[in-house]
């Protein structure tokens, strides 16, 4: 029985590191170092995630088992179960170097067609890693006895799992990482047909459309006319590059993101304390707020009729096909690593609630649900906040919203975002609550579709109630998103779009917070001293917020 043990152990180890890493360490690893962009906490991830580690574990101890039995029965020698062990030894190592190592280039995840043909170094690099290490092992157990190299190949298996371990001991002592969740909420579509017969307030940001790409393709569209009521304001800063910071910003009383504390904490403060809602509540508004990234878990969002809150219960199915599409494109040679079909991760699919059907951003499906749904009217006043995918990548449909497999533009997205507007615009106006609504169209940040930077300018479009021209108003105002609360209360106060910011400074400096995409704990502020979208005027100060 103990010869048979040792003979066991190499599969075991290997089974056991090897599922560590996968469901253990990697999932925990992300999960630490992006803890604001998950809805759950790592007391809900971590029940799923051991379970598939001991699942995994005992199912492939149990297949290597088997093949030595099988090959123990029919030969001593057991040549069949040595060359797997040496199979799953030169599969664990190459896993762990691709998964730690070779990683400083590797696609972002942020919806992206990757186009992995453009990776030919790194494709070189891989193949001379998987060889060099298939070379090594097989070469050394030629020439060495294979009891002698099996303790070798133990002894590298406990390294990686010490290393492993310590790596991941390291990065669960953040604070934030083991702060608890213990209100879950998230958008539904609750409401998303409904208006008031009496005043309406509505925000469709349509996310990552730069102003002057989406009037360039307004003007030759068949739907030029669809914003003639709105007046456009082109010189408009956002303040950050990216969602995550911006739709929080919009909500919050003004207070900006500096890193000075974590962000669920920046994010819940701007909605607890958010002027607009407190401003909607005392003029008797019913609210909605229809966005798929929701991460509101204060009790005060009871306010908001279109949110539930839910349990933490998690679909594991689906959950574990998300860690597995992470798992393979990490980890993966690079010339496997398309067979992860990886675009983007999404979590928010892994939510359990019956009954509950959670908002989609998606541009076609919010697009069905306007051209397909009548308006239902209310008595009071109503306020909606509609947050679309608009032009983010992928640019996946055309200006009809047919699905685009592969060639699609950003002016391909551009367009069908103006489709969705106007489709949007004139249900507003068959239904009758068009005139008694104060409308923006406008975006979360540009898109850096010139040059790889930008995204500084985006979209702003305002319509106040009972507000019509014989065209569209192009005001040359500077605006800058720190500007909003005081939009907002004019609007609601009956001003026209084109009365708004009286007071503007014309030779104002507007501040704008840059970071990478995934590494927000770095800001560095800039000041606009010319138009939006002029980048050779934007100036850094000399300030950074690190976290």
């Amino acid at each position: 029985m103990k010869l048979h043990m040792k003979k066991l152990l190499p599969a075991f180890l290997i089974a056991l590191v090897s599922g560590f890493m996968l469901f253990i360490y990697e999932p925990l690893s992300m999960f630490a170092t992006n803890v604001d962009d998950f809805w759950f906490d790592i007391y809900i991830m971590m029940k799923p995630n051991f379970l598939f580690f001991g699942l995994y574990v005992m199912g492939l101890f149990a297949f290597l088992s088997a093949i030595y039995c099988i090959n123990k029965y029919f030969n001593e020698n057991l040549h069949i179960y040595k060359g797997t062990i040496l199979l799953a030894f030169i599969t664990l190592l190459v896993l762990y170097i691709h998964g730690n190592f070779f990683i400083s280039n590797l696609p972002k995840m942020d919806g992206t067609e990757i186009d992995w043909n453009s990776y030919t170094k790194e494709n070189v690099i891989s193949c001379v890693i998987v060889g060099g290490v298939s070379l090594t092992a097989i070469g050394t157990m030629y020439k060495f006895k294979y009891d002698k190299v099996i303790k070798v190949y133990c002894f590298i298996v406990f390294a990686i799992l010490f290393m492993l371990s310590t790596s991941l001991v390291s990065t669960l002592t953040k604070d934030n990482v083991w702060n608890r969740k213990e209100l879950i909420a998230v958008s539904t579509y609750n409401n998303i047909n409904r208006a008031s017969k009496n005043q309406n307030f509505f925000i469709l940001l349509v996310d990552a459309v730069d102003s002057e790409k989406f009037n360039e393709v307004l003007e030759k569209s068949e739907n030029s006319d669809m914003l003639n009521d709105f007046s456009y304001y082109p010189d408009t800063m956002s303040v950050y590059r990216f969602t995550r910071d911006t739709i929080p910003f919009l909500f919050s009383d003004g207070t900006l993101n500096k890193n000075e504390n974590d962000f669920n904490t920046y994010y819940n403060d701007s909605f607890n304390n958010s002027k607009l809602i407190n401003e909607l509540e005392a003029k008797d508004y019913s609210i909605s707020i229809y966005d798929s990234e929701f991460k509101w878990n204060s009790g005060n969002v009871s306010k908001i009729n279109n949110v539930k809150t839910i349990d933490n219960s998690v679909n594991k199915k689906q959950y574990l096909k998300e860690i597995a599409k992470y798992d393979l494109f990490k980890y993966l040679p690079y010339p496997l690593k398309r067979f992860s079909h990886i675009e983007k991760m999404d979590y928010n699919n892994c939510r359990v609630v019956s009954g509950t059907d959670f908002f989609s951003w998606d541009d076609k499906e919010f697009y069905s649900i306007v051209k397909s749904n009548e308006i239902e009217k209310i008595d009071e006043n109503n306020f909606s906040f509609i947050h679309l995918e608009g032009a983010h990548v992928p640019f996946n449909y055309d200006g009809q919203l047919n699905e685009l497999k592969e060639g699609g533009t950003y002016d391909d997205k551009v367009s069908a975002t103006i489709t969705v507007i106007n489709e949007y615009l004139n249900r507003l106006k068959k239904s009758n609550v068009y005139d008694n609504s104060a409308i923006i169209i406008m975006a979360d940040h540009g898109y850096d579709y010139k040059n790889g930077h930008g995204r500084q300018n985006p979209i702003l479009y305002i319509k106040g109630i009972d507000e019509h021209h014989e065209d569209m108003i192009t005001s040359d105002k500077p605006v800058s998103f720190t500007d909003f609360n005081e939009i907002y209360a004019d609007l609601l106060n009956g001003k026209k779009s084109e009365d708004l910011l009286p007071n503007i400074d014309y030779e104002r400096k507007r501040i704008f917070l840059w970071y990478e995409y995934l590494n927000e704990d770095h800001m560095v502020e800039y000041e606009q001293t010319g138009h939006a979208w002029d980048e050779s005027t934007l100036v850094p100060t000399g300030k950074e917020y690190n976290r």
